[in-house]
């Protein structure tokens, strides 16, 4: 089978009423309406090409065990980011920031030590890692607040400050 005959067989497959039906499942599956549709997306690049190679007997099974498939990654994905900015969330700030209540010369020059190489590691963050982490830590903001402030998608706020969170880890561990 030559590639256009696919590629139309394909296109006949996937129809815009399954698109749709994909959407709606992520949507309440990953409660993101931005991730449903970028796992949508992902679900029709490996349907495609898993169809280019072996045309599915059943499309619309096809489609919904790659979208299952990409909502339990990404659930997984988040459920362990979720973990570790649980973990470190507390740890890092208030291990950074001194008490001004204590009044040990010890404790106090250690966490002015801390704060030092916390906004080093800042420093060297690209701008929207930095501001993304401030917003965020700092400033309580909502990855939703962070993404129309830095006009980028909530998924990317989180990977943003995944990247933030684990380059300060690298360097406070130092």
């Amino acid at each position: 089978m030559n590639a256009t005959i696919t590629d139309h067989f394909i296109a006949q497959l996937w129809t815009e009423a399954l698109a749709n039906d994909l959407r709606t499942f992520l949507t309440g599956r990953v409660k993101c309406p931005e991730a449903a549709e970028d796992l949508a997306h992902e679900t029709y690049l490996r349907f495609y090409k898993s169809a280019h190679t072996n045309l599915p007997d059943n499309a619309r099974a096809l489609a919904f065990r790659i979208a299952v498939n990409l909502a339990i990654d990404y659930q997984r994905h988040c459920k362990v980011k979720s973990q570790i900015l649980a973990d470190i969330d507390d740890e890092l700030l208030a291990d950074t920031v001194a008490d001004h209540a204590q009044t040990d010369p010890l404790r106090i020059l250690l966490s002015r030590e801390r704060f030092g190489t916390m906004e080093a590691a800042l420093s060297e963050l690209s701008a929207d890692c930095r501001t993304a982490f401030i917003l965020n830590k700092i400033e309580n903001l909502s990855y939703a607040e962070i993404a129309g402030r830095l006009n980028i998608s909530q998924r990317s706020v989180g990977r943003l400050l995944e990247q933030a969170i684990l380059h300060c880890m690298l360097r406070l561990d130092d």
